[in-house]
């Protein structure tokens, strides 16, 4: 291994530095993935509990993303330790990649790179990981709004960094996890963000029950709007990135299927466009003008897991589905009592929709291994995608999830308590905890006055 004084030329070409550059593109894209959240659900709760939304959900995105840093990217960086044989792959990857090992301790440029080919983007894929992990906690909190107590929040938030995502990101993305070098495909995350996601919602909301007065319209749905155009905006920045860009040669998804990066791309707006369409549809025939909006984002996730290995025209069809999906997910949960109207129907039906899909449309294309290995179980490109890997999938991800969420939260039910206070939820969060109650409009006293003058 290098030492801090070594200087190795490769880590400092200019290929080394668009690629970096190309990565935090992306993983500003997922930040900005955070933001619209944070927009997303402020507009859909009461204006009364408006601010607590918003500083419960940036706590606990930085909680999860501080907990993954510790050992979790240390966890996902296992599949290729062990793909390329390294004895203690697990203490040796902790002693590369967790928050005190030498690869976050060193500069790229003194990282040898027989070790680590790519310093600078491995460095800055760690942060991709951190965001992500962000966005996990908080979509997870959505399923909370207004009745969540903080500190429930918080250690959930703190177990999903630090332990969900990285296992669930272990066992399913990148071309040497288990499940993908069996022939396992995902590209965004359908599996260990989506579906993690979707299952834990569920969960959540069933054992905090229904909000008192159930779930409200939105209190602003001009921020509910702004930060749904956030997230079109954030989603094309961050799916890039979820693949390799190898010079000379080409784009590749995350397990390993060649690909195209402007095929990803037009994937995505296509998966837009037909999830407006069916969302259009339904919000007209429904009356709630919410599924416009909502309508491209459940296109999105109908694909996520597929933009990699679709056709624009596939992506279309697919992404028309997702609206629907979303809509049976609704009802679905109303039916059963469950107050959850937006996180687990948008994220878990189309998520696994979208690798079910995969698994038709991508049959037998290969995959897995990683590059350069050319014989023993991680060959480039040995596995073959196959629907019935996917459904396998499912079946781990969803159970070890629902198993998870349960275990987590019933502990936290029993000891600190996961619901506000009925007090403090009938007179706002905003001013039980933070003394801040609405002021009227200005123009409101004397508006009312000449009203009843009249």
């Amino acid at each position: 291994m290098a030492t801090q004084l070594q200087t190795f030329a490769e880590q400092a070409s200019t290929h080394q530095y668009l690629a970096a550059f190309f990565y935090i593109f992306a993983t500003i894209g997922v930040l900005l993935g955070v933001v619209a959240v944070i927009c997303i659900d402020a507009g859909l709760v009461k204006r009364e509990n408006i601010i607590d939304t918003i500083v419960q959900k940036v706590l606990a995105a930085f909680i999860a993303g501080v907990a993954f840093m510790f050992f979790g990217y240390a966890i996902w960086n296992l599949q290729y330790y062990q793909a390329f044989g390294v004895p203690d792959a697990l203490g040796v990857a902790v002693k590369d990649w967790g928050l005190f090992g030498f690869n976050l301790l060193h500069y790229a440029q003194n990282i040898d790179p027989k070790a680590v080919a790519e310093g600078e983007t491995f460095q800055i894929f760690s942060i991709f990981f951190f965001c992500f992990s962000g966005l996990t906690a908080i979509l997870i909190q959505g399923a909370g709004l207004e009745r969540l107590k903080a500190a429930a929040c918080y250690i959930t938030s703190a177990v999903v960094g630090a332990v969900v995502v990285p296992v669930a990101a272990y066992l399913t993305y990148g071309s040497a996890s288990p499940l993908t070098n069996s022939g396992l495909h995902d590209f965004v995350g359908a599996y260990c963000l989506y579906m993690v996601v979707g299952t834990w919602a569920v969960v959540l909301a069933w054992r905090l029950g229904p909000r008192l007065g159930g779930a409200p319209l939105p209190g602003h749905f001009s921020l509910l709007s702004i930060g749904v155009l956030l997230l079109l905006i954030a989603i094309p920045m961050f799916v890039v990135g979820c693949g390799f860009l190898v010079p000379d040669v080409g784009y590749f998804g995350p397990t390993m299927a060649t690909s195209g990066l402007g095929i990803v791309f037009t994937n995505v707006f296509m998966s837009f466009g037909g999830g407006a369409l069916s969302g259009g549809l339904i919000a007209y025939r429904t009356h709630k003008p919410g599924y416009i909006l909502l309508g491209p984002v459940a296109g999105y996730v109908a694909c996520s897991a597929l933009f990699d290995i679709a056709m624009p025209w596939q992506a279309l069809v697919l992404s028309l589905f997702g609206p629907f999906i979303l809509l049976g997910g609704e009802r679905l949960l109303l039916a059963l009592g469950i107050d959850e109207p937006k996180v687990a129907p948008l994220a878990l039906g189309p998520s696994i929709f979208s690798v079910l899909a995969a698994g038709v449309i991508g049959a037998g294309v290969p995959q897995g291994g990683f590059f350069g290995l050319k014989e023993g179980a991680y060959v480039f490109q040995h596995a073959t995608v196959s629907l019935g890997m996917q459904a396998f999938g499912v079946v781990v991800i969803v159970g070890l999830t629902a198993i998870a969420a349960l275990v987590v939260t019933l502990l936290l039910e029993k000891t600190i308590g996961i619901r506000v206070d009925h007090a403090h939820e009938v007179s706002g969060l905003d001013q039980s905890f933070w003394h801040v109650t609405e002021q009227p409009a200005a123009a409101s006293v004397p508006m009312k006055a000449a009203h009843e003058a009249a």
